[in-house]
């Protein structure tokens, strides 16, 4: 199906980033997809692979108010993983420092990040250290917190004026051997990537201005010709659209479907073992998880895991039980769940729910916490203020 390629238009912007718009011009016929459509009803449980991979909740703090993310990094370079968390109500981004016994102990990095909401962590800078870049909602800034080496951090603002903060990823787009980003802004239902030149001077280019209330970015090779693409979930006009790089950072919007209601997250994975990436996805009106068939050639299948996550906020995939295929983790707000999608390998899913009670699930991430090579589980209770550490047994 033809696209025409974008067309780019420069201006400043506030904060100091250059803005590069890039405006998709897509034929209209190539707006709708359709999909042949595979039910798959999973048992909620299954006990024999509960009995095999299990975890123990620890909860490490509950006064993160209204958190939306929680992820694992070793800040302060002793070895352990401390852990990265964002305060929403209190505008707040915090660190817990790991004793190396397990024992955290809460840490301000910024207390001035109004709607403090999403996070990511890596080496901005590359010297060496891992750094923390987050988002405001309500601020509507994206700030950079360069990590000086023992957990020291100076605040730096990438972006005062993206329209509300809502995803953040880091990741090289531009295959020139730094960590750019990329973003979603539900205020303005933007797709944007920040590339970056090198010396951490940053140039937002405006990938999509369609992402009616835009809730996450990601990217991943889709289309396997080696260069970066980027995928998007938004709300409001219940749209999966992925974005495909010529190699050159223009962007040519492809849409994946504009039926996953109220769509709310999107995670790349290898999920049939075929060699192309596919995509787990989470749709909140319809509360369902589910994942999209890539042929190789970025055309995409919808086949359902889950119709009963309630409410739910994110999915993430992931190896969980180590058998060589991609599981998948999902948080669900209204039914408070964290649950385990095993996969058998040729996509096919089995629900294994992990936790009933972690108050308003939001998020679970996997992260080998204690260094013993299995992964846990890192999960946000946006209700309950939760910060949860789920460790493998």
């Amino acid at each position: 199906m033809p696209f025409f390629a974008g067309r780019k238009t420069g201006r400043s912007a506030p904060g100091g980033v250059r803005v590069l718009m890039v405006r998709p011009l897509i034929l209209a016929i190539s707006l709708l997809m359709i999909f042949v459509v595979f039910e798959v009803h999973a048992a909620q449980e299954d006990p024999a692979a509960a009995e095999a991979v299990t975890f123990t909740r620890k909860v490490v703090d509950a006064t993160v108010k209204q958190i939306h993310t929680a992820l694992g990094a070793d800040l302060d370079k002793d070895g352990d993983m401390d852990i990265v968390a964002t305060d929403y109500r209190q505008g707040d981004v915090v660190w817990f420092q790991n004793d190396g016994r397990g024992n955290y102990t809460k840490k301000m990095l910024d207390a001035n990040l109004p709607g403090a909401y999403p996070a990511s962590v890596g080496d901005v800078d590359k010297d060496g250290d891992t750094d923390v870049i987050a988002g405001g909602y309500l601020a509507d800034d994206f700030v950079w917190y360069q990590n000086n080496g023992g957990g020291n951090f100076t605040r730096r603002v990438i972006d005062a004026n993206t329209n509300g903060a809502h995803s953040i990823v880091l990741g090289d787009v531009d295959k020139d051997g730094d960590n750019d980003f990329v973003t979603s802004s539900q205020d303005a239902g933007t797709i944007a990537c920040y590339q970056n030149d090198g010396r951490q001077n940053f140039t937002r280019r405006i990938i999509d201005t369609t992402a009616l209330k835009a809730k996450r970015a990601e990217m991943a090779d889709l289309d396997g010709d080696g260069d970066m693409d980027i995928v998007s979930a938004s709300f409001g006009n219940h749209r999966l659209a992925w974005y495909q790089n010529d190699g050159r950072q223009n962007f040519t919007r492809k849409v994946i479907t504009t039926t996953a209601k109220g769509a709310y997250f999107v995670s790349p994975a290898d999920v049939d073992g075929d060699g192309d990436i596919d995509l787990f996805a989470a749709s909140r009106r319809n509360n369902t998880v589910a994942w999209y068939r890539n042929d190789g050639r970025g055309n995409f299948t919808f086949v359902k895991i889950d119709g009963n996550a309630m409410g739910v906020r994110t999915v993430i995939g992931v190896d969980i039980d180590r058998d060589g295929d991609m599981d998948a983790i999902a948080s669900s707000v209204d039914d408070d769940t964290v649950a385990w999608h095993r996969n058998d390998g040729r996509g096919v899913f089995t629900k294994v729910v992990l936790d009933r009670s972690l108050n308003g699930a939001y998020w679970t991430a996997p992260v080998d916490m204690n260094g013993d090579g299995r992964l846990d589980l890192l999960g946000a209770g946006k209700v309950g203020n939760t910060v949860a550490l789920y460790t493998r047994n």
